[in-house]
């Protein structure tokens, strides 16, 4: 294993994710200003790649003597002394300086790219007939089949894709119903139903908010929500782009896996 100059790193990966997808809200991007100038970060020795930066996501990180873990949620969303005021944040703000590891998350800017993985995941179980980016800073996938598919049929193949444990659906959904195309955007992105006016489509998000049903409900939106985990694919993907070019290099994953069960 090789260490690699940290900004070839972070010039290939912003490349293929720039920072103009970035949502005006997000803080995607380096977290631990402390570590930033440090000479230890000249170079990274090894990476741990996460969906979220927990105590075992850090341990991990120390134990495997890397210093730089890139996530997809940003560890640091609020002024930093505001986080700091939450003592599991401050707990783990300090293990990274104590052990000069840096954070790089790639999030909503990872999420409007063309360069991520969902269509080729999507492709493992639909003919897909065209796919296209729709929308601006808040972006969506539209996804054309090649034939017309029951909405059952669809939501087996979405949730077989992302694992999805905890599949919800709107009340007044018709499983018998057909389409030709679904909109997917992963994460919290349920509120792009009310912003951009949808009608009588298909929708697929990760997390909905009780207004959001309702809207969904009332203009007959099949709406499927797979839960934030469906996200997990970010860290195969991340992995594999890095090694493809820099196949020398020390490159770990961690899985936090799904945050919650059912009762």
């Amino acid at each position: 294993m090789t260490s690699l100059k940290t900004n070839v790193l972070i010039n290939y990966l912003n490349d293929l994710f720039p920072k103009y997808l970035e949502a005006e809200w997000d803080k995607a991007g380096f977290q631990i200003e402390e570590v930033y100038n440090l000479k230890s970060q000249d170079e990274i020795n090894g990476i741990v790649i996460c969906l979220d930066v927990t105590l075992d996501v850090v341990n991990y990180a120390i134990e495997n003597k890397t210093n730089l873990i890139i996530s997809r949620h940003p560890f640091i969303f609020k002024e930093v002394q505001e986080e700091l005021n939450n003592s599991y944040k401050k707990r783990l703000y300090d293990l990274l300086v104590k052990n000069e590891i840096q954070v790089f998350s790639i999030h909503t800017n990872y999420d409007n790219s063309s360069n991520q993985d969902l269509i080729n995941l999507l492709e493992t179980q639909f003919n897909i007939k065209n796919e296209s980016i729709v929308g601006e800073s808040n972006r969506y996938f539209e996804i054309e089949l090649i034939r017309e598919m029951q909405v059952k049929e669809i939501i087996d193949k979405l949730i077989f894709i992302f694992g999805s444990s905890n599949p919800l659906v709107t009340q007044n959904i018709d499983m018998d119903a057909t389409f030709s195309k679904f909109l997917i955007a992963t994460g919290a992105a349920g509120g792009l139903i009310e912003e951009l006016n949808l009608r009588d489509i298909f929708y697929v998000t990760g997390e909905v908010k009780w207004h959001e049903w309702l809207y969904a409900n009332q203009n007959n939106v099949s709406l499927l929500a797979l839960g934030h985990y469906m996200e997990n694919y970010f860290i195969e993907d991340i992995q594999n782009k890095i090694l493809k070019t820099f196949n020398d290099l020390k490159v770990l994953t961690f899985d936090i896996k799904n945050q919650f069960m059912k009762y």
